[in-house]
């Protein structure tokens, strides 16, 4: 059989897709280790198609093997004018509701309901990265998101990978004890949980920072303070990420005994224990997104994934391993 070509489009490889088995979500949510080597791959993973993204198996860039999953969000088609993509759906294999258009960029794979775990599991995950500076430039304020676990009652990640400014941070998304008086629901409180040594110096952190609720753009102007007791350690700062592959795992447990923990490059980074996510999301489908998430910029954003994995512990996800082939 003759090689795949370098850039193989995502709409063939999501055509391929088979799900082996028809699994409630949360139904121990099973054990699975990706290398992109193959047009077809774990079914658990579902492609957002959206007209501003493109997602392809690549031979540019690979951790192990010889291909990595491609995620960039294009230029604007118009020129420098802004593209607001006009999707009428997001996913359609393994979600229950019809994503609606709107003013965000993305590009996309998406853990399936079907096939992924609820809030309150306690999982590890394992990914390798890559992306280059002028993916998420230095200074520039645009919002962008890289990686990211959700539950449905979620306005916010309840973890996510973000580069505000171009610069490299974790955060943590729970209930603040103010509520909206036009709702009646709690705030959200947006946490540090880690962060590169660049963006310290830049904000004047340090890893002792307390646990505070950070501004959110858009959000309420009055000081805001965590619903639920949250302890954040910060026993190293996130690596340096642009131009090179980073090893990343996260061990996310949503909930009232919840935890986070996430490793760089197979070193701790980072812990936190407490309420992890928003209260009424126990027993929720809990999925996570990986690929560049963003508000409209003038710009590409490109980022390459290989060594995806879930699984209950550590050396089950680590992403310096080799992974099995598909």
């Amino acid at each position: 059989m003759s090689p795949l070509p370098d850039m193989m489009r995502w709409t063939l490889a999501a055509s391929l897709l088979v799900a082996t088995t028809s699994v409630a979500y949360g139904a121990d949510a099973p054990p699975l280790r990706e290398g992109f080597e193959a047009v077809g791959f774990a079914a658990a993973f579902v492609p957002c198609e959206r007209p501003e993204g493109q997602i392809s198996l690549s031979r540019e860039r690979a951790r192990t093997g010889e291909k990595s999953l491609k995620l960039r969000i294009r230029e604007p088609v118009f020129g420098t004018a802004t593209w607001v993509p006009k999707a009428t759906s997001c996913l359609v294999e393994g979600r229950y509701a019809e994503y609606t258009p709107d003013e965000k960029e993305r590009a996309e794979i998406w853990e399936s309901f079907d096939l992924g775990p609820k809030f309150g599991d306690d999982l590890y995950y394992g990914f390798s990265m890559w992306i280059d500076r002028v993916s998420a430039p230095k200074g520039d304020d645009t919002r962008l998101v890289i990686g990211q676990w959700k539950a449905p009652i979620d306005d916010s990640p309840f973890v996510a990978q973000r580069f505000t400014g171009g610069h490299y941070h974790v955060t943590l998304d729970v209930d603040a004890a103010e509520r909206d008086p036009a709702t009646g629901r709690p705030y959200g409180c947006k946490l540090l949980l880690a962060f590169e040594e660049d963006m310290a110096l830049a904000e004047g952190l340090k890893r002792t920072t307390p646990t505070r609720c950070e501004p959110k753009l858009g959000g309420p102007q009055i000081p805001l303070t965590p619903a639920q007791p949250i302890a954040i350690e910060r026993l190293a700062y996130l690596p340096d990420p642009f131009g090179q592959w980073t090893d990343l795992v996260f061990r996310v447990k949503g909930g009232e005994n919840g935890t986070v923990e996430v490793w760089a490059n197979g070193q701790l980074v980072a812990r936190a224990t407490g309420f992890i996510g928003h209260g009424g999301a126990a027993g929720q489908p809990q999925y996570f997104k990986f690929g560049p998430y963003r508000d409209p910029a003038s710009f590409a954003t490109t980022v390459y994934l290989d060594n995806l994995a879930r699984g209950a512990s550590f050396a089950e996800v680590d992403p310096s391993l080799p992974h099995s082939q598909q």
